[in-house]
């Protein structure tokens, strides 16, 4: 009987770590936490607060990293990645790039070039230097130094799955876009909360703020909190300049991409 309990007991902790380890996913998104987390990339009207397996970055140089999965997903890029070398190989309007893990060097059409900084490894992924990219095809963007921003403006690669989720699911008409710039966000408890500041030059009068996410899920499909909903709280008035937080009730278990807005409705 002894043999046969523990047996049983055997089968039991198996059967728990196996519910449970699922749900331990999350830590694939091991950077969403309570901390406060800034906000450098913004693609057309979109902010792009978080991007697999964590969230864009500046590194010791002050360029931006992002993962390379990101550029196709987002950018609408084809990517592929080599584990013998580290080396990742990005095509991109027409332009075919390859980088390895802390190299300098890379290759643009098969000729060498050379970073001021380096793709690293982290979480399990590859980060790129986005400004190669920017400098080897005619993307259209710009670095705001004001909010330490980098806003690609260039419709062509802001393609992805995540923008079409949400212009299919946005039911806000009439809106002044770019009305709030979106610095930072956190997470806790089930809600995500974003800092922002208004960008008008004039007051906006209660209930005129739209600051909307949307999470897309490694899983498939995706979590919006829509400024229609009739169940939200008006945020209150906010004067010229002024910088808040607004905090949405959203799924967020199990994230690819978090994106957001920041607007001004009529």
């Amino acid at each position: 009987m002894h043999t046969k309990f523990k047996l049983i007991l055997s089968s039991l902790i198996a059967l728990i770590l196996l519910i449970v380890a699922p749900l331990g996913f999350k830590a694939d998104a091991s950077s969403l936490s309570a901390k406060e987390t800034p906000i450098y990339l913004k693609m057309d009207k979109y902010f792009i607060l978080y991007t697999r397996p964590s969230e864009p970055f500046l590194d010791q140089q002050g360029r931006l990293l992002v993962p390379l999965r990101s550029i196709q997903d987002l950018m609408g890029g084809e990517v592929s990645y080599t584990h013998q070398t580290k080396t990742a190989t990005v095509k991109l309007l027409n332009q075919t790039f390859k980088l390895t893990s802390n190299a300098k060097a890379a290759y643009v059409n098969q000729k060498e070039i050379t970073m001021d900084t380096v793709p690293v490894l982290k979480n399990g992924a590859m980060f790129l230097p986005l400004r190669l990219f920017l400098d080897y095809t005619d993307i259209e963007y710009k670095w705001r130094n004001d909010v330490n921003l980098l806003h690609i403006t260039d419709k062509r690669v802001v393609v992805g799955e995540p923008f079409e989720s949400f212009a299919g699911n946005d039911f806000t008409s009439g809106y002044l876009a770019d009305a709030f710039h979106l610095s930072a966000f956190k997470v806790q408890n089930s809600s995500i909360s974003i800092k922002a500041q208004n960008m008008t030059g004039k007051t906006v009068p209660q209930g005129k703020t739209d600051i909307q996410p949307l999470v897309q899920f490694n899983t498939g499909g995706f979590s919006v909190d829509s400024y229609t909903r009739p169940g939200n709280k008006e945020i209150p008035e906010i004067k010229i300049g002024q910088s808040f937080w607004v905090t949405k009730k959203i799924g967020i278990r199990d994230p690819a991409y978090i994106i957001a807005v920041g607007r001004k409705a009529n």
